[in-house]
């Protein structure tokens, strides 16, 4: 224990003071700042703690400074891994053992230091397996001794990770219930697919286990990460939220289920139960989270009853639920699953981005007409956050709301109130490359049900999941009976246009596609299929790279230049996304196995559109007498 000799008093005079003196000096002197923190780690950890964030980055380092740049929160990942790096220096350990206290440190500081939490233990998931084993010992003891329940599954799911033997974990654990639930919520921590797969067949029982509710609720939180059995795991869980077991958690974890696995014959008794459950709802209750929750359920699965059925459903609900929508986006088609929000104006609205991609997407309101305006100003900015720390959002007066950029695994909330005056505001993604493709639309209305019943319940686009196969014997014609114009609109509406060079339009960030057809000797079927399965055969100039840096920042894109010295990388297809880097920057570098061009790009069109692109790309660019629709 660490004794302070002054009274209270003095101690938080004296070291207002000092705050003081520091913060007024940074205003008025260089960035070569000097911060005299007090020897006790009690008192510096005071005075720390009221620097601002951006304060706290530009003070001098030391070893009270790096333990706060850990623990404070709203900071990012590069400042935790400098901190980590300079601990280790100063202490003498190593980075692993500086993260496993650091993460002791923050379970003693309680509930308010769980988002920090969170972001160490993806750092501490990702660490190789056999330095993982060398601190079992530190390992065990944060599974079984910390004091909040996401320490201990973190623990769990090092544990987990270093040796990956499932069965005699669960044995070591199997007597001590509590233990036991812990090692069960670990599962959605572990980075590695396989061996969350390999808890299937214990989960499955466990969430019809009538004697351990505590023990059956960890296990319908943690099934819908194990993956291969999304189909089986919605219809268990479906089962449970009809018969009223376990409702809360259940709602939660079946939206965490990828849509396309949601069953159809399901999906109508469960809205009519939710759909009474909200019905019988207080008033007063229906704003609650567990409310909100079923609305969002209840919303999505409209989207797979048939039309009629779905209109009447929608009235209904709306008529007892509140204006929340829950967006995702689609995994590798760069895309938002919804393209429509109906609201009412002037009441309040809350949209939830959940981002099920692997690169990072925002959400961006716009005002009426100007997507493009904002698209453009987008893609020229650089990286750097505004004041309320979002990226690619330009400083303009047609934003009305937007997200910070959402990493992957991650979600964002709007909540606003609707403008009092009738209009189609834009929703779009604003990472340089996504603001063509990634759109929708939010209409805003006086009467929604009259909007509605004037257009009819719009509905989702139809995905198909081309492959190759579907396409045999349709490609021998050339591009003369194609719809030419047809081609091209969709050039520009799937983003081609803004990595590839077309003729006269595009922009040479991927290969240029006007000869393309010339270089594969004709082979339509082949270029078919190189955009079906971008990732099947990648050039080496096209290959995407992820580098670590040695301040602790990542990046990923394409080495566009390389001399001994240096690299010149193109993260995006924008010229603002061009650096260069001094090769002692770089700790480390790996080639992608997946390309840049996402999956799924040619899902939402018809057979007959996506003959047509190929034709126009055929064609080189160039619209003939000829071209027709279809």
């Amino acid at each position: 224990m660490i004794s302070i000799r002054f009274s209270p008093k003095t101690v938080v005079l004296t070291l207002s003071l000092v705050l003081v003196t520091w913060i007024s000096r940074a205003a008025d002197e260089s960035p070569k700042k000097t911060l005299f923190l007090p020897k006790s780690p009690v008192a510096a950890a005071y005075v720390l703690a009221r620097l601002s964030n951006k304060e706290l980055i530009e003070a001098p380092r030391s070893e009270f400074v790096y333990v706060a740049l850990i623990q404070r929160a709203g900071l990012d990942r590069k400042y935790r891994l400098e901190a980590l790096e300079g601990l280790a220096k100063v202490r003498g350990t190593d980075t692993l053992s500086e993260l496993i206290v650091a993460m002791s440190d923050l379970d003693q500081k309680g509930e308010e230091s769980i988002p920090v939490l969170r972001e160490l233990i993806v750092l501490l998931v990702q660490i190789p397996s056999t330095d993982l084993t060398r601190k079992r010992a530190n390992l065990e003891t944060l599974a079984t001794q910390s004091q909040l329940p996401l320490g201990r599954q973190a623990g769990y799911a090092a544990l987990l990770t270093s040796d990956r033997a499932i069965q005699s974990m669960l044995q070591s654990v199997e007597s001590d219930s509590a233990k036991y639930e812990d090692l069960i919520l670990s599962v959605s921590l572990l980075r590695d697919p396989a061996l969350r797969g390999g808890f299937y067949s214990i989960l499955q029982p466990l969430i019809t286990k009538t004697d351990a509710d505590q023990l059956r609720r960890a296990a319908i939180t943690a099934i819908v990460a194990v993956p291969g059995h999304e189909s089986e795991v919605f219809t268990a869980l479906a089962t449970l939220v009809k018969a009223g077991i376990e409702r809360a958690v259940t709602v939660d974890s079946i939206q965490r289920i990828p849509r396309k696995f949601w069953s159809k014959e399901q999906s109508g008794p469960l809205l009519s139960h939710l759909m009474t459950s909200l019905k019988e709802m207080p008033d007063d209750q229906r704003t609650g989270p567990e409310a909100t929750s079923q609305f969002q359920l209840a919303s999505d699965l409209l989207l797979l009853l048939p039309q009629e059925s779905s209109k009447e459903a929608a009235k209904a609900l709306r008529a007892v639920g509140v204006s929340v929508f829950v967006l995702r986006t689609v995994h590798e088609q760069m895309i938002y699953d919804k393209t429509l929000l109906v609201v009412e104006a002037g009441k309040p609205v809350e949209i939830i981005l959940m981002n099920e991609d692997t690169m990072p997407h925002n959400l961006v309101i716009v005002t009426p007409g100007s997507a493009e305006v904002i698209g453009k100003a987008a893609e020229k900015m650089g990286a750097e956050s505004d004041a309320q720390g979002r990226t690619y959002v330009p400083d303009s007066d047609k934003i009305f709301q937007a997200t910070k950029m959402i990493e992957a695994g991650q979600q964002g909330k709007l909540s606003f109130m609707a403008p009092s005056e009738p209009g189609e505001y834009t929703y779009l993604c604003t990472f340089p490359g996504h603001s063509i493709r990634m759109q929708g639309t939010l209409v805003i209305v006086k009467d929604v049900e009259a909007y509605l019943a004037s257009r009819s319940l719009i509905a989702e686009p139809k995905v198909t999941e081309w492959t190759p196969s579907d396409f045999t014997g349709l490609l021998d014609k050339s591009s003369a009976t194609r719809n030419l114009a047809g081609g091209k609109e969709n050039f520009t509406k799937l983003a081609c246009v803004q990595c590839h060079k077309l003729g006269q339009e595009g922009a040479a960030y991927g290969p240029e596609l006007t000869d393309a057809l010339k270089r594969m000797k004709m082979d339509r079927a082949s270029l078919l299929t190189e955009i079906l399965e971008p990732s099947k055969v990648i050039g080496d100039r096209y290959k995407n790279y992820s580098f670590e840096l040695t301040n602790g920042d990542e990046l990923a894109g394409m080495i566009m230049k390389e001399d001994a010295e240096s690299l010149t990388v193109q993260t995006g297809p924008s010229d603002a996304l061009i650096q260069t880097l001094k090769k002692t920057q770089i700790k480390k570098r790996e080639p992608q196995t997946s390309s840049l061009m996402p999956m799924g790009l040619l899902n939402l069109l018809s057979k007959e559109q996506v003959l047509d692109l190929i034709g126009y790309i055929e064609a080189g660019g160039k619209l003939s007498d000829h071209s027709h629709a279809h």
